[in-house]
């Protein structure tokens, strides 16, 4: 257990930095799957819809499946314990990917590193939701997000280097083992913090699943928050995937230098974004007085809208240049809406549903965002056949994330109703 006072010292800061190289790990191992495809494809002889499948669905549905057991663990057991398990069964499971034979294990391989990154960001969203306030919890919330850019940098920059020097195979291995060595050091240095601790509430639900799922649905702008997740991770996920290919298919790009630009507009600049977009709101609460979660979600609603549309521009370009210019502004965009957004669904969802709240999000992203975005692209690539068929399918992904952005518009409103209404 660790104090209040705990809270205040530089060790929660360790926390923050163990906790994002923790998700870093999860990022690429997660993402190297995207860099792969071809190679992949071309050794098996699998067709775009297939390459989709191990991309998206055979990630997407078993991590959804797993998720809501692990919001349900992580707001009752021992947080740290479940970090540092999932953190080794999900580099473990991604190492052995290196030795599948075809598409059915590799597929099998793919959905064990989707059940074990189930655990993944409610485990390190509640721990950090009991280190930050509300004062600090978008900026700290935004840092631990760096991870998603930082691991599909690593992915796509380190993995391009190893496909074209040894092979797709040891890709998966060298993205395995940084998480497998962290594990231990994560068990054996992390404090668990006393749950709710910032907000001073330290009683514990006994509420059945079902009950608790029902007052989550019910807190003011959590559905809607939940379904602008899911849209967006359709489309920026399922673009980030297919990339490689993109610029490989529609511009003749080599694999490594799609790769560099993969890792540095989704990689570095969606860092970038996401740390930048995380402090602004924090910064432009703490001059309204406060943190005010239906505000924060209508400035955040501009992010998706923005993506789509720089998103859909790099597709349609006939220029490379134009095409990677653009890519980056996505690329920056893309993640910029995780600190303020998660900062409102974990705030209103309170300590006793944080991890449910989380995993609730993270299962309907996964399941229908992650599973549909990289198949979608891959079947409307299918379908459209030639050089740009992948174009295609990110331009048709892109139109979920201005659907997202209106769901965030609905949640922004609901939460103002509801804050109208006690006042």
């Amino acid at each position: 257990m660790v104090s209040g006072s705990a809270t205040q010292t530089g060790y929660r800061w360790y926390v923050l930095a163990i906790l994002t190289v923790a998700q870093t790990c999860h990022g690429i191992d997660r993402a190297i799957i995207g860099l792969v495809l071809r190679p992949v494809g071309q050794e098996f002889d699998l067709s775009g819809a297939q390459l989709g499948l191990l991309a998206g669905v055979a990630y997407g549905i078993p991590f959804a499946l797993a998720a809501l057991f692990f919001g349900y663990a992580v707001d009752r057991f021992n947080r740290k314990a479940l970090m540092s398990f999932a953190l080794a069964a999900w580099s473990g499971a991604t190492a052995l990917c290196g030795a599948a034979s075809g598409f059915w294990s590799m597929l099998a391989g793919r959905a064990a590193v989707g059940v074990a990154e189930a655990g993944g960001s409610p485990t390190g969203m509640s721990i950090l939701s009991d280190y930050f306030g509300t004062d600090k919890r978008s900026t700290a919330i935004g840092i631990w997000y760096l991870s998603s850019g930082l691991g599909t940098a690593l992915a796509f920059f380190a993995g391009g280097w190893i496909v074209v020097e040894y092979g797709w195979r040891w890709a998966f291995i060298a993205a395995g083992i940084p998480g497998l060595m962290l594990a231990p050091v994560l068990f054996l240095t992390l404090r668990e913090p006393r749950r709710g601790q910032q907000e001073g509430s330290l009683e514990q639900s006994d509420a059945p699943l079902s009950a608790r799922l029902r007052t989550l649905l019910a807190q003011p702008g959590i559905a809607y928050a939940i379904a602008a997740i899911t849209c967006i991770a359709t489309g920026i996920y399922g673009m980030s995937t297919w990339l490689a290919a993109f610029l490989v298919d529609s511009h003749d790009m080599s694999l490594p230098s799609a790769g560099l630009v993969v890792a540095i507009a989704y990689g570095i600049l969606g860092s970038v974004g996401g740390l930048a977009a995380g402090w602004g709101a924090d910064r432009i609460n703490a001059k309204r007085g406060g943190f005010d979660p239906g505000h924060t979600m209508q400035l955040s609603s501009a992010i998706p809208l923005l993506t789509a549309i720089s998103g859909l521009l790099a597709v349609s370009a006939d220029n490379v240049s134009l095409a990677v210019a653009l890519l980056m502004v996505a690329g920056l965009l893309s993640a910029s809406y995780n600190g303020p957004v998660y900062a409102v669904i974990v705030t209103i969802a309170g300590p006793q549903l944080r991890g449910l709240a989380v995993s609730a999000v993270q299962m309907s992203a996964n399941l229908i965002g992650v599973g549909l975005g990289a198949w979608l692209i891959g079947k409307v690539s299918d379908m459209v056949g030639g050089r740009d068929g992948v174009a295609w399918g990110i331009g048709a992904a892109m139109l979920f994330c201005i659907a997202g952005a209106l769901f965030m518009l609905l949640a922004s409103r609901q939460i103002k109703n509801s804050q109208t209404a006690r006042s």
